[in-house]
């Protein structure tokens, strides 16, 4: 890999993320300042509340997929451009390379696959996210992967912030609540029971900053709700006595980076659910609302909360889909997450989180390294031949 400063780069780069959750997104918004430097040319094509976090960035042009569709637009879209990096939408990637482009995919998610999807082999470039067991499922895998290169987390080397920072207030974060198993009324009511329990604990002491999507905001406009650049985010999590945050895996490494406390709110999703499981199996949580933490026994929606985070993504979402829904209804029980909430914060110690462990384990310049990685193998490029007969 190119250690020095590398000119700009002719080729035409398009960027994706995987509407499922903030986390795709989030990891390809911390990229792009980087990538931005590399390519003289990047577009962004994607749907919903991706692009939320992308049209702050300087990009020289975003495509809305709402707009350009699936069908022969798209296709005219992708002659365009060159190379192609996706965060985990696997199928835009196989539609990318069919159309001829150079395709990278980054996967955050390696270690957690139940199987590995067949864009992984096809694709040019595979870049998988350092975690738990993500090496050692590569090697004991090989013939799954193609062309694969291990990054370290998409965690910035340098200080979030200087050591005496005043920490002035508490972030409430409900990114990574969007998936395509929840409508738009399943999300909100994910976020209102949320805001509505830590509100109404009474345990936070400090000014409460709430950040979420767009839509979310504009739902909750009651709370104070609102959506945050990649860059202010920064800023908001640097200044944060302590965090309440969804376990998605942008958040945990968030939290790393930033040694920022923080409470892990119920998971909103499998993958979510397993993260919380492996920080608590490795002592790096500092506090938990996993759902059997506060659904108390004699209700009847009991029976849902020792969940299997491992079973099929359809059911679990649906199993956290009645939860969400009987824990609103409950009295009993919003009281008994009420009372979660307020035991958590009240038994936070020191100033330290304890995610900041996981990039002493896995490192940390993961956006710089896929960029220099990216631009490397894409430059091998050779612009006079025909997209379909690429070699790299």
């Amino acid at each position: 890999m190119e250690t020095n400063a590398i000119a700009t780069s002719e080729l035409r780069l398009l960027l994706n993320a995987e509407a499922f959750g903030f986390g795709p997104t989030a990891a390809i918004a911390d990229c792009f300042p980087h990538l931005r430097k590399l390519f003289g040319t990047i577009g962004y094509v994607g749907k919903g509340h991706t692009l939320d976090l992308q049209k702050p960035l300087s990009y020289d042009a975003i495509h809305d997929l709402a707009v350009v569709g699936d069908g022969v637009e798209l296709d005219r879209l992708f002659a365009g451009y060159d190379v192609f990096l996706t965060a985990l939408d696997f199928d835009m990637a196989e539609r990318a390379r069919r159309a001829g482009l150079w395709v990278a995919v980054y996967d955050p998610l390696t270690w957690y696959w139940k199987e590995i999807s067949p864009a992984v082999r096809a694709c040019h470039l595979y870049l998988a996210q350092d975690f738990f067991g993500v090496r050692e499922r590569m090697v004991g895998e090989a013939e799954s992967f193609g062309e694969a290169v291990v990054v370290p987390p998409i965690v910035s080397q340098t200080p979030s912030a200087p050591e005496d920072l005043p920490r002035e207030h508490v972030l409430l974060n409900l990114g990574g609540l969007n998936n395509p198993y929840w409508t738009a009324e399943d999300t909100l009511a994910y976020a209102r029971l949320v805001v509505s329990s830590v509100v109404q604990s009474g345990a936070v002491k400090l000014p409460l900053v709430i950040a979420a999507n767009s839509v979310i905001a504009a739902a909750l406009p009651e709370y104070g709700v609102r959506n945050f650049s990649r860059e202010q985010m920064q800023g908001v999590l640097a200044s944060a006595s302590y965090a309440l945050m969804t376990p998605g895996l942008g958040n945990i490494y968030d939290a790393a980076r930033h040694n920022v406390p923080t409470i892990w709110l119920p998971p909103a999703n499998d993958s979510q659910g397993q993260q919380l499981k492996l920080l608590e199996a490795n002592g790096m949580a500092d506090g938990s609302l996993d759902w059997e933490t506060f659904v108390q026994s004699g209700d009847e929606a009991v029976a849902a909360a020792e969940l299997d985070y491992k079973a099929d993504q359809g059911d679990i979402l649906k199993s956290i889909t009645a939860l969400v829904a009987g824990t609103a209804g409950s009295a009993e029980l919003r009281a008994a997450l009420t009372r979660r909430i307020a035991a958590l914060i009240a038994g936070l110690e020191g100033d330290s989180g304890g995610c900041t462990a996981l990039t002493a384990r896995f490192g940390s310049g993961g956006a710089e390294q896929l960029a220099l990685i990216l631009r490397t193998r894409a430059r091998r490029l050779n612009l006079n031949q025909e997209k379909e007969h690429v070699q790299v």
